[in-house]
């Protein structure tokens, strides 16, 4: 078994590819250049071991922090940082984005889509095998992203304004282009249950709070649609 640092050396990884991307590993294909997926094909390459009652998935797990952590004290005396006195250090608390108009809006598109699909419908499809398909996916992909576009927002608007300026531009507009492509799918699969499904109370003001949230987030991030993220966007 490779060790972290084996694995994060190989020249045949993109460096950094994972920090922007989606996590939806199982749609990727740029696996065969991601550090972070080669790391967890390694340590949990069977679907038994990713069962979270397995036990050997928490030992896999557990050793992994002890690695890492391993890694941090060696490179914190490499740069000669003590740390059992890091608490002498002032940290800055992350600044609070719930109130933020975006976050707000967040919020209330994963509570109506929520709603939605807990809602008792029941369809009798007379459609081609292809619109079955075509649905099942649009439930994947909205299932996927419900919560994820909210998370990424917040990362993007925490980044401390005291962090280098080149820092801040990457995390920023990286963390959020891969919300706004979350929007885009989830926009577009919405559409397609539309074109399907009986209209409910929830459904046509789901995909308005969507649309509002892309307007206010390429606002707020007028720079994030531009920006290339390594190998994903190349």
């Amino acid at each position: 078994m490779k060790s972290i640092r084996e694995i994060a050396a190989d020249p045949n990884f993109v460096k950094g590819i994972y920090n922007y991307c989606d996590r939806w590993c199982e749609k990727c294909p740029f696996t065969s250049k991601c550090a972070n997926f080669a790391l967890n094909e390694d340590r949990f390459g069977d679907t038994e071991n990713r069962d979270l009652n397995n036990k050997e998935f928490w030992n896999k797990l557990s050793g992994i922090f002890k690695e890492t952590l391993e890694m941090i004290r060696e490179d914190a005396e490499r740069l000669k940082i003590d740390l059992d006195n890091l608490d002498k250090v002032e940290f800055q608390p992350m600044k609070d984005n719930e109130n933020h108009y975006l976050i707000q809006l967040c919020l209330q598109y994963e509570k109506y889509a929520k709603a939605w699909f807990e809602e008792p419908v029941y369809i009798e499809l007379e459609s081609t095998k292809s619109k079955k398909i075509e649905l099942a996916d649009a439930f994947e992909i909205i299932n996927w992203y419900m919560f994820f576009i909210g998370v990424k927002f917040r990362r993007a608007l925490s980044v401390s304004p005291d962090d280098d300026e080149e820092f801040r531009f990457i995390e920023t507009n990286g963390t959020a282009k891969v919300a706004l492509i979350g929007i885009d799918r989830s926009l577009l699969s919405w559409n397609i249950l539309v074109q399907h499904l009986p209209k409910s109370k929830y459904l046509l003001e789901i995909i308005s709070i969507l649309s509002k949230i892309k307007l206010v987030a390429e606002n707020q991030f007028p720079n994030a649609r531009n920006f290339i993220r390594p190998a994903l966007d190349e």
